[in-house]
C-alpha cells in the first residue's frame, strides 16, 4: 500500500485527504463482498494506518460503512470502537467483528457507551452484567427491551434495585420468558412489595405480619418456591463464605428473599421458621438472630431499622432499640441466642 504520494510510507507524515480517500478505497472494497479471511488480514493494518491519517470524518463514513460487515477487517474496527462517539457510534450499536473483551472495556466509558451497546442486536450475558450493574434506568430499560439481550441472575440485584420505582421496567421485565430464577424472583419480590403497599393502604387493620403471609403464600402458588429463593440467595451471594455483611447488604436493599435465605444459613434455621418468629416477635427474633450472626449491637440494630422500613417490622424509636438489644446481648451467649432463636422458630413461647 506504500507509494510515491506517502500515504502509508515511512519518510513523512501521510497527506490525512490522500489518506482518507485510500481508507475509504478500501472500506468499499472489503464490504462489498465477502472476502476470504486471509486477503481481509492484508487489508487490516493499512487500512488502520490510513485511518489514523485521516480527518474524522472519514473515520466516520468508515465506521459507517465497517459497522454492518460481518468480515470487516477486525484491527480497524477495534480501532474505530475506541474513538469519540461521533465516530464509534455505528460500531457500538452494530457491528458484529467487536469482541466481547472490547465492548466490556468500552462499558466501562459512561452512559452513553454503555446505552448503545444495550441496544445492540446481541449483548451476551457478561456484557449484559457489566452493564447492569451501574444501574442506569436507560441502559437497565433497553436491556430489558432487548430481545437480544442475554440477561443473568447476576444481575438481578441491580434490576430490582431500579425496578422497585420504576414501572417501565418492570413493564419490560415482566414481558421476557427467557428470564432465569434469579430475575423472576426480583420481579416477584417487587410485586409483592407493591401488593403489600396496596394492602396496608386500602386495609389499614390488617397487622403488617398477616400481609406479607397472605403475599408470600401468593407468590409461593405462582410457582416462587422456597428452593427456587435457596437457589436464587446462593447465586446472588456468590462469596465463598457468607458473612453477616451480606445479611445487612439484602436488608438494606429490601431483598427480603436473600435476607431470609442468608440469615438461615447462618444460624442454622431454616428460612420459613425465620418468618414465621419474625412475624410473631419481629423485634426480640430479630436481635437474637443478630447475636447469633456475631454481630454488633449497632449493626443488630441497622438490620431491625432496614426490615422496619420495608414493612417487616414495626417501628421502634432509636432509644428502645438501644435498650432492647443491651438487654438481649447480655441475657444471650451466641449459642445461646441460637439455640433460642430455634426454639422461637419451632414455635416456641415468645416469653
Amino acid at each position: 500500500m506504500a507509494g510515491k504520494d506517502g500515504d502509508t510510507g515511512g519518510g513523512r507524515s501521510p497527506d490525512p485527504i490522500r489518506a482518507g480517500r485510500k481508507a475509504l478505497d478500501i472500506a468499499q472494497l472489503c464490504t462489498l463482498r465477502p472476502l476470504p479471511d486471509p486477503v481481509i488480514q492484508e487489508f487490516d493494518t493499512p487500512l488502520v494506518t490510513l485511518l489514523q491519517a485521516a480527518e474524522t470524518s472519514i473515520r466516520s463514513r468508515v465506521a459507517l460503512r465497517l459497522a454492518a460487515c460481518s468480515w470487516a477487517p477486525r484491527e480497524a474496527v477495534r480501532m474505530l470502537a475506541f474513538e469519540p462517539l461521533e465516530i464509534s457510534e455505528p460500531i457500538l450499536a452494530r457491528s458484529p467483528v467487536i469482541t466481547e473483551e472490547d465492548l466490556l472495556k468500552l462499558a466501562r466509558e459512561d452512559l452513553e457507551h454503555r446505552l448503545l451497546i444495550a441496544r445492540r442486536p446481541r449483548v451476551s450475558e457478561a456484557v449484559s452484567t457489566a452493564v447492569a450493574k451501574y444501574r442506569e434506568t436507560r441502559c437497565l430499560i433497553a436491556l430489558a427491551k432487548n430481545e437480544g439481550a442475554e440477561l443473568s441472575d447476576r444481575s438481578a440485584a441491580d434490576f430490582a434495585a431500579v425496578a422497585r420505582a420504576e414501572e417501565t421496567l418492570q413493564a419490560a421485565l415482566s414481558t421476557r420468558t427467557d428470564l432465569g430464577a434469579g430475575l423472576a424472583r426480583a420481579i416477584y419480590a417487587i410485586a409483592g412489595e407493591a401488593v403489600k403497599q396496596n394492602l396496608a393502604e386500602h386495609y389499614p387493620d390488617l397487622a403488617a405480619a398477616q400481609i406479607d403471609i397472605a403475599v408470600e403464600e401468593t407468590l409461593e402458588e405462582a410457582g416462587d418456591s422456597d428452593a427456587a429463593n435457596e437457589a436464587l440467595a446462593e447465586e446472588l451471594l456468590r462469596d465463598a463464605t457468607l458473612t453477616k455483611a451480606d445479611v445487612l447488604r439484602s436488608a438494606r436493599n429490601g431483598r427480603s428473599d436473600i435476607t431470609d435465605h442468608a440469615v438461615g444459613r447462618l444460624t442454622g434455621l431454616h428460612a420459613a421458621d425465620w418468618r414465621r418468629a419474625l412475624s410473631r416477635s419481629p423485634l426480640r427474633v430479630c436481635l437474637l438472630a443478630s447475636r447469633a450472626m456475631a454481630m454488633t449491637c449497632e449493626e443488630a440494630s441497622l438490620l431491625y431499622t432496614s426490615l422496619a422500613e420495608y414493612g417487616r417490622a414495626h417501628a421502634v424509636a432509636p432509644d428502645a432499640l438501644e435498650r432492647a438489644c443491651t438487654q438481649i446481648y447480655s441475657e444471650y451467649a451466641r449459642d445461646d441466642a441460637r439455640h433460642a432463636l430455634h426454639r422461637l422458630g419451632a414455635g416456641g413461647s415468645i416469653g
